[in-house]
């Protein structure tokens, strides 16, 4: 298989630094959802949001956000770079898709799949990995940008979405969202599914799932409870309701099979 492991949304917090001076012996896929400080061919350079690298094994790999951090990241086995060939998509080099916002939803999928045990998971991730690399590809050389979005609206989401899903443990609102975007709630909704393929209080749920599995294997031991409230929910029991159905498995069985 050619996926080793992968996450979508994933997030850290404002200062995070990954520092990987010789670099992994696998592919590492990379797509920030902010701007970051990365270090390229020796060089750190800032790069907006939207922007995306592929990895070579062993290239050192480094890079910083000053702001909370949101991305969507995957390993390759070593014989990726077959596919890279094949789809023309080059190693190392910082690119920025047009209509990059399938990412985020493609590897939802995959890593649901990833962490599955159903039949025909391998054909499943292998059909997932083609159509990424299909979709990328065609969005790196402009051939599937739709303007059925404005671009300033576009922008306007995608700024919105960074800054929700910074801070999951905030008790956001709909009417929250849709002030601080300046539309309207329901002009929120359809601008939001067009954009991400989903709606705005579907990804924060998901943001703050994810954030309480990072929680859950930070090594600190907080108390489920603690978890709970870092991630935005007042009440644990509904917190665990939620980790449960989107993941398969309560907090602390999450937390106990990944240590």
């Amino acid at each position: 298989m050619e996926i080793t492991d992968i996450r979508h949304d994933w997030p850290e917090k404002a200062g995070f630094t990954l520092v990987r001076p010789t670099g992994i012996e696998i592919y590492t896929f990379l797509h920030f959802m902010n701007s970051v400080e990365i270090e390229i061919s020796r060089k750190k350079v800032t790069v907006r949001p939207g922007a995306c690298i592929f990895y070579a094994p062993d290239e050192p790999q480094w890079f910083h956000s000053d702001s909370n951090l949101t991305h969507n990241w995957a390993h390759f086995a070593p014989g990726f770079r077959v596919q890279l060939l094949r789809y023309r998509i080059p190693e190392n080099t910082l690119l920025y898709p047009r209509a990059a916002e399938f990412i985020s939803g493609l590897f939802r999928k995959t890593e649901a799949a990833f962490f599955s045990n159903e039949p025909f998971r391998e054909d499943l991730l292998e059909a997932y990995t083609t159509e990424f690399l299909v979709r990328f590809s065609r969005a790196i050389a402009e051939e599937n940008y739709s303007p059925a979005v404005s671009r300033a609206d576009r922008e306007k989401m995608q700024n919105l979405r960074h800054t929700v899903l910074s801070d999951p443990e905030k008790h956001w609102t709909v009417p929250q969202m849709a002030s601080l975007a300046s539309v309207s709630a329901s002009h929120l909704h359809a601008l939001y599914r067009a954009v991400f393929g989903t709606s705005p209080m579907r990804d924060l749920i998901e943001a703050r799932i994810r954030y309480a599995q990072s929680l859950l294997l930070s090594g600190s031991d907080l108390p489920i409870t603690e978890v709970a409230e870092h991630s935005g929910y007042a009440d644990p029991y509904h917190f665990i309701r939620q980790f449960k159905r989107i993941t398969g498995e309560t907090p602390a069985a999450y937390r106990r099979a990944r240590r």
